[in-house]
């Protein structure tokens, strides 16, 4: 057995990782007697949890000390935040007093668990806004793609929400349908989640398969977002379009 060259000549490996777990981890004071912690905890935005512990003797406090609230707000989803924080405090057992995720009185031998708890909470509750401002922005984007299609090849040839069963037999709901002709182009509304854009896969391929199947076309909300890995699967099984492209660009990829 051959060891590893990093470790022969330093110091043992429980060392070596006592040493990297406290990397993850970042205690600051401040303000007054407070103790700041920093977690490899991560918001939706990939911003790290953030703790602010205070108190002693028989009890602590812990909070997020408005973390999650502030991701809400940076999000422009607020308005989601109140009763996202509210659903999340009750599942996860904590308190929420319309800004920060706490608990108090949490005993010196149990603190470990107790930021776990809050920290997780203050990320649940920041992922649960994030699902919905999404959701809202997606049917916003569903919504004016519809209209998008239908001034460029007119109302009569397009259909809203049509069902389109593929090759399994499955009825998928596509966001619209342009009748050109002979020919049908289904368009397949997308955002960069990882959700849409594997939702939008499976009823593209399934539909592909089809004999004599239909043109599709998947509309990406915004091109820039998308990994090069997400736009590659998608042009499996669809032509690729930006939302933001001119009207004779769509005219040009339903040829």
């Amino acid at each position: 057995m051959v060891a590893h060259p990093d470790l022969t000549h330093s110091a043992p490996l429980s060392a070596i990782a006592d040493k990297a777990a406290r990397a993850l981890i970042q205690v600051r004071r401040g303000p007054g007697l407070d103790a700041r912690v920093t977690l490899p905890v991560l918001y939706p935005s990939g911003s790290c949890v953030g703790l602010r512990i205070g108190g002693g003797g028989k009890g602590f406090m812990i909070t997020d000390d408005g973390g999650a609230c502030a991701e809400a707000d940076m999000a422009g989803a607020s308005e989601f935040f109140h009763r996202a924080a509210r659903e999340t405090a009750e599942r996860c057992g904590v308190r929420f007093d319309g800004h920060e995720m706490f608990e108090i009185e949490a005993p010196s031998e149990a603190l470990p668990g107790f930021m776990a708890i809050v920290a997780d909470a203050s990320r649940r509750a920041a992922q649960l806004v994030a699902e919905r401002q999404a959701e809202r922005l997606d049917r916003r984007f569903r919504t004016g793609l519809a209209d998008r299609l239908i001034s460029v090849f007119g109302s009569d040839r397009v259909d809203i929400r049509p069902q389109v069963s593929g090759a399994s037999t499955h009825a998928w709901l596509f966001d619209a349908a342009a009748r050109l002709g002979e020919r049908t182009v289904l368009f397949a509304a997308v955002t960069p989640s990882a959700v849409s854009v594997s939702s939008a896969y499976l009823k593209l391929d399934d539909v592909a398969r089809l004999p004599g199947a239909p043109d599709t076309v998947a509309v990406l909300s915004r091109h820039s977002l998308f990994r090069q890995d997400q736009r590659l699967i998608l042009g499996r099984t669809a032509r690729i379009i930006d939302a933001t492209a001119s009207d004779e660009a769509f005219r040009r990829i339903a040829a």
